[in-house]
């Protein structure tokens, strides 16, 4: 084998890695977002209110990303397989007992208690891990590997929709959640924590580069820095980029859960109403691809603006919209830049503290921005429930984001170097953990 050959298959085994996690976060946001679609039906049958449907969501939001920060310490302590499998139980069963409920507490407990446990380590065994695995590239990976959320989001509301009808709503939660279970259970074994576990480094490379050829990669890049959570935290970077993810998630949710509702509600059918969550699924996965290869290229902060922007735009368009048309570019732009931010996120949050407790580091920020995700479908059900209107929840996403851009410009990498990551030497004690972990 040539040296060539060679240094391709390291580079494919990371690949590999990305393409589990991939098919992993498809299945579980297709299915996260297929909550939308179920929303109709449980007030024909229950006549339960926007606000208290609502908060079974926005529970669940708060919960899995409050998981974030314990489950991102395990997986770097245990591996993301162990934690993976364990997620896949309840993920699968949360959403399979929601075919079960008779009362609104019923639904916060199986979705909002249980199946956001699933969800968490589906998130927190996905990115983190990509991370890992890629440093000149690591925008590309993780874009690439969070596109499998849009076509999960694309392919699984619309197949739901069909079981709903064929079936009925609860046959088909029960037919969701097996499915989820399995397709996570059996791609779990596959993941593998950082490359050297296996003896390889990031990008398959066979040294630590010394410097970068070509592009904007920095040698500073390569001499990274890894904190810890508790050392990340005492960084006004962490804090910075903390209220950023804070402000644009606080509405980010809103139209997973009311997007369906709403087309119904401005006169459009259900036909128009799934087009556009699928358009919304599919934008989000072309956000991701592009938005992770080109912030490789032009910068992280520059990416992010970018996105940023779209979302300002994006809730003061749907203000106005009143036709199909109107809904669909809502749905393809909001889908884009939301698929932008997620993909920056644990880019650069990698970028600024480094590979070695990506997990900790990501699953900190996640648990005290993420909460923020709770809030926008809870207000949104409420506010709608008040005034007829969802216009004053759409104003409010417009401000946070534009909040968000603002402070964006105040967000830089920490000045303080910690430590070095030393890539494939085990000596050092936070090496010797994690290589001692199943990872």
């Amino acid at each position: 084998m040539t040296e060539e050959d060679n240094t391709k298959q390291k580079i494919f085994y990371g690949w590999v890695i990305t393409g589990v996690v991939f098919i992993n976060l498809g299945m579980a946001y297709g299915a996260q977002y297929s909550f939308g679609v179920l929303f109709p039906s449980l007030i024909e049958e229950f006549k339960w209110t926007r606000q208290s449907i609502s908060g079974a969501f926005s529970l669940y939001n708060f919960m899995y990303s409050v998981l974030g920060v314990l489950l991102g310490r395990w997986c770097d302590r245990f591996g993301p397989r162990i934690i993976l499998i364990f997620g896949s139980i309840f993920l699968g069963l949360g959403i399979g007992l929601i075919s079960q409920v008779q009362t609104p507490w019923h639904l916060y407990v199986v979705y909002g208690l249980l199946a956001s446990w699933g969800m968490s380590a589906t998130y927190i065994t996905a990115s983190p891990v990509v991370v890992k695995w890629f440093i000149e590239k690591r925008g590309l990976a993780v874009g690439v590997a969070q596109s499998g959320l849009g076509v999960g989001i694309i392919a699984i509301p619309p197949i739901c929709g069909a079981l709903i009808a064929a079936f009925g709503w609860r046959q088909a939660c029960m037919i969701l959640g097996a499915a989820v279970f399995v397709v996570q259970f059996v791609m779990a074994p596959f993941l593998i924590g950082h490359p050297e576990k296996i003896g390889l480094h990031p990008d398959g490379r066979a040294h630590e580069p010394k410097s970068s050829s070509g592009g904007i990669i920095r040698e500073a890049i390569y001499d990274e820095i890894s904190y810890s959570a508790a050392e990340a935290i005492h960084t006004r970077s962490f804090w910075v980029l903390t209220v950023i993810f804070f402000c644009t998630w606080l509405f980010v949710f809103l139209p997973l859960v009311h997007l369906v509702i709403f087309a119904l509600d401005i006169g459009l059918g259900q036909k128009s109403a799934f087009i556009a969550l699928g358009t919304l699924g599919g934008g989000s996965m072309i956000g991701r691809l592009t938005m992770g290869f080109l912030s490789d290229r032009i910068g992280r902060k520059p990416a992010l603006a970018v996105n940023l922007g779209l979302q300002v735009f994006c809730w003061f368009w749907i203000m106005g919209t009143r036709s199909s048309w109107m809904l669909f570019l809502f749905a393809a732009v909001f889908g884009f830049s939301y698929g932008g931010v997620s993909a920056l996120f644990p880019a650069i949050i990698g970028d600024y503290f480094g590979r070695l407790q990506a997990a900790s580091v990501i699953g900190a920020v996640f648990t005290i921005a993420g909460v923020s995700s709770a809030v926008g479908p809870l207000v949104a059900g409420y506010i709608y429930d008040l005034s007829r209107s969802y216009q004053l929840a759409f104003l409010l996403g417009a401000l946070t984001n534009f909040l968000a851009l603002i402070l964006l410009f105040f967000s830089k990498p920490p000045l303080k170097k910690v430590r070095r990551v030393e890539f494939g030497v085990r000596s050092r004690k936070g090496m010797d953990k994690s290589a001692g972990s199943e990872c």
